[in-house]
């Protein structure tokens, strides 16, 4: 878990709740997707946030559940566990299918339950597709729920249009967001923190 953080501080800081204005708490409460993103060159940071009702305890397992996520996102092909060394520690490889091209990324997640935080580096073990794809979810219980907040960092090999870092940063963002909203609203996450890889 400590190399987890570590990248984090390297990319600005160990994650932590955003300010909010009041008309973003207004857009929250009515069901929007709150969204930041920023770019240059060919690496994207996109974090967007959003009020579930339902517990952190409830919500973990829906955001953890990436395998539930093919459906909601047509950028995803396959989510496989190639190593588990905890219920805190595992292993994701991640193929996805973006703009015709074939990606298979390599992810490293790490769980602190105490702080409500999950980071994600990429595993420098093995070969990756992009030269960075690292993030965090962070949950915050409120009144009435949670607010999830996820903050993903991407960069490309090669440079990247204007419109396909819009797209990434705030299309597909939003849409695994309600995703996660909605699966564990109905309750329907299929993520175990006991299953072994």
């Amino acid at each position: 878990m400590m190399l987890a953080f570590i990248a984090m501080a390297a990319a600005g800081g160990a994650p932590r709740f955003p300010s909010l204005s009041s008309e973003e708490w207004a857009d929250l409460r009515a069901g929007k997707v709150v969204m930041r993103a920023e770019s240059e060159g060919a690496r994207v940071t996109a974090t967007g946030i959003v009020f579930v009702a339902v517990p952190p305890a409830v919500l973990w397992p829906a955001v953890l559940d990436v395998a539930a996520r093919i459906p909601e996102n047509r950028t995803l092909a396959a989510v496989h566990e190639y190593r588990r060394d905890s219920a805190e520690q595992w292993y994701l490889q991640v193929d996805m299918a973006v703009l015709g091209a074939d990606l298979r990324i390599h992810h490293h997640y790490s769980w602190d339950p105490a702080a409500n935080v999950v980071t994600y580096t990429l595993d420098p073990m093995r070969v990756n597709d992009l030269v960075r794809a690292d993030g965090w979810y962070l949950v915050e219980p409120t009144d009435g729920g949670s607010v999830l907040v996820y903050e993903a960092v991407t960069e490309a090999k090669v440079p990247v249009p204007g419109w396909v870092k819009k797209w990434l940063a705030r299309d597909q963002m939003e849409g695994l967001l309600r995703g996660i909203r909605e699966r564990a609203e109905q309750g329907r996450p299929r993520w175990d923190s006991k299953a072994s890889g």
